[in-house]
């Protein structure tokens, strides 16, 4: 029974104090309700702005088909075009020795070189002389007797036109002319002999190096030096078919691309390049049979004069390493900068609705700067040369034209 009445007690304070909070409760309420009525009311109005669609820029060339000259490039090493090893042609000792004392030392056409002792020599030309003038004596005695019997023959009644050979002393007239030929054939040897032993330079060259020394006895074919002449140097430049096909040079006669090819070399000398005009000289006669191989021989004329617009230039000297760039005859192509040219041989172009398209040519060549094209692009088409972040196939594009294709030159390196 206590029990009981405690839990109604319980009950009866509980109803009380909830009658009592009951208007703040909805005094709240009512409060909440306001001020999310207030915040509908007044809340930020965003601006309304019409969204403009962007495109990717897209620079772009124009395709034109005109003639170029395709630059094609090799690498070689200089050699002097006519290297010799100078050998004695008369036997004795050497008695001086002028333009061969160092090796590397220069000399110029005609510049004695060294000489060996001319006595043996001087004497013989000096018997040989007897000989000629004692053949002279001989010739005008018979020539004289030949005289003589013709009158004699003429005195007796007799025609000399009848008369025998011997009669008219013509054996002796021919043996003495004979003799006399003999005797000039020998003081010219001798001549030649003693001219020998004077060693000179045939050309403007340099001393590689010397074999002998003053006091050294030589005899006929001994080496006296290597030598070369440096009014011409030469390098042999290899190419591969295809290249000279680029250069129209053809496995036969080229002597109308002789004039036509421009070929400059270049080198490095003390951290400097510098640049040397040649010429084609000819096409060697058959392929590398170990790199199947074509070589084209380049010259260069007067590589150790100073050139007047690179006074500071050094000289082109055999074994001197260059490179080559050569142009030959034009081709009808499309040439395109190498920015042009995306991976796996394509590239993009832009279609009359500014759209891009994806498309594979065909490459004739191609260098750092220039990537030259066969088929495959037709006139007038337009190239895209930049890159594009994400390229679809018909994505909407922004072109923009650029105008010139024209940069510095350069050194190319073929690939």
């Amino acid at each position: 029974m206590n029990d009981k009445k405690q839990a109604q007690e319980c009950v009866a304070d509980t109803s009380v104090i909830t009658k009592k909070q009951w208007p703040i409760v909805l005094a709240i309420f009512i409060l909440a309700i306001a001020i999310s009525f207030a915040l509908f009311i007044f809340k930020p109005v965003a601006d309304k702005k019409i969204s403009k669609e962007e495109y990717p820029l897209a620079e772009y060339v124009i395709a034109s088909m005109k003639p170029v000259a395709i630059p094609v490039v090799s690498q070689g090493s200089i050699k002097a075009k006519t290297y010799i090893k100078l050998v004695a042609q008369v036997s004795g000792r050497i008695t001086h020795v002028a333009k061969l004392k160092i090796n590397g030392g220069f000399f110029k056409k005609g510049d004695l070189l060294l000489s060996i002792d001319d006595t043996d020599y001087r004497l013989a030309m000096s018997r040989a002389k007897a000989v000629v003038a004692a053949a002279e004596q001989q010739l005008i005695r018979v020539e004289t007797e030949a005289g003589q019997a013709r009158y004699d023959l003429k005195q007796i009644g007799r025609d000399p036109s009848k008369s025998t050979s011997y009669a008219l002393r013509e054996p002796q007239l021919a043996e003495a002319k004979a003799n006399l030929q003999a005797a000039q054939a020998d003081l010219e040897i001798a001549r030649l002999q003693m001219q020998r032993t004077n060693v000179t330079a045939p050309f403007d060259g340099r001393v590689v190096s010397k074999q002998v020394d003053i006091g050294q006895f030589v005899s006929s074919g001994t080496l006296l030096a290597d030598i070369y002449s440096t009014e011409t140097v030469i390098v042999r430049l290899p190419l591969s078919l295809q290249k000279t096909e680029l250069l129209g040079i053809k496995l036969r006669n080229n002597e109308q691309l002789i004039d036509s090819m421009k070929i400059n070399l270049f080198a490095e000398y003390a951290s400097k390049k510098y640049k040397w005009p040649a010429r084609l000289s000819h096409t060697e006669g058959e392929l590398d049979a170990r790199n199947r191989l074509v070589y084209l021989v380049a010259e260069v004329e007067a590589p150790y004069e100073k050139d007047d617009l690179f006074s500071d230039r050094p000289p082109l000297t055999p074994g001197m390493f260059v490179k080559a760039e050569l142009t030959g005859l034009d081709k009808v192509i499309i040439k395109l900068p190498r920015t042009a040219l995306r991976y796996g041989g394509k590239i993009w172009l832009i279609d009359e609705f500014n759209k891009l398209q994806k498309r594979e040519i065909e490459i004739l060549s191609k260098d750092r700067e220039y990537v030259y094209i066969n088929s495959g692009i037709q006139q007038g088409e337009k190239i895209i040369i930049n890159a594009i972040d994400y390229p679809l196939q018909g994505m909407k594009l922004l072109p923009q034209l650029i105008s010139s294709l024209e940069q510095p030159e350069t050194i190319n390196s073929h690939e």
